[in-house]
């Protein structure tokens, strides 16, 4: 069952559209994208990206399929001409892809919260770095004036 992206908390409109032109068009891909990818797209913060990734992985863990549509096709394959028909339409360089199974409730908290404290630890990094070069900024203005006055005071002497 194909889900809407405006099912999905905190995407609106604006963001539906920014994301469809980064060619995300269903629940699934929203669900199965990294925090940093979604943090990149234009109007999507560092904070909002893992709630709008948890939401999706959450609509998609509450979504629940047709039975009648599961039995009538589990009975389909259960045919014995069914299993060689298909056989027979599958190439021979056709490789099997699996899903990747669905997360519980428990695994996209945890997920979630994985994802905020690793954002957390990104946003402390980038503050020490800007500290840091902060610090180097001032100590070369520092040094660059220490050098002046010593260069004006060898002027002063030569004079």
């Amino acid at each position: 069952m194909e889900q809407d992206l405006a099912n999905v908390k905190y995407v609106g409109p604006a963001t539906i559209k920014r994301l469809a032109e980064h060619g995300i068009s269903s629940v699934a891909q929203l669900a199965a994208m990294p925090p940093e990818t979604l943090a990149a797209l234009p109007g999507i913060g560092d904070n909002t990206a893992p709630l709008i990734i948890a939401s999706a992985q959450a609509l998609l863990a509450d979504a629940q399929p047709n039975d009648d549509v599961a039995v009538a096709d589990a009975e389909w394959l259960v045919e014995p001409e069914t299993g060689e028909m298909l056989a027979e339409e599958i190439p021979a360089d056709y490789h099997v892809v699996t899903p990747e199974p669905e997360l519980s409730k428990k695994e996209l908290k945890k997920a979630a919260k994985q994802a905020k404290k690793a954002l957390k630890k990104e946003l402390k990094k980038a503050e020490k770095q800007q500290k840091a070069l902060h610090k180097a900024e001032r100590k070369a203005a520092k040094k660059a004036k220490k050098a002046e006055k010593k260069a004006q005071k060898a002027q002063k002497k030569k004079d």
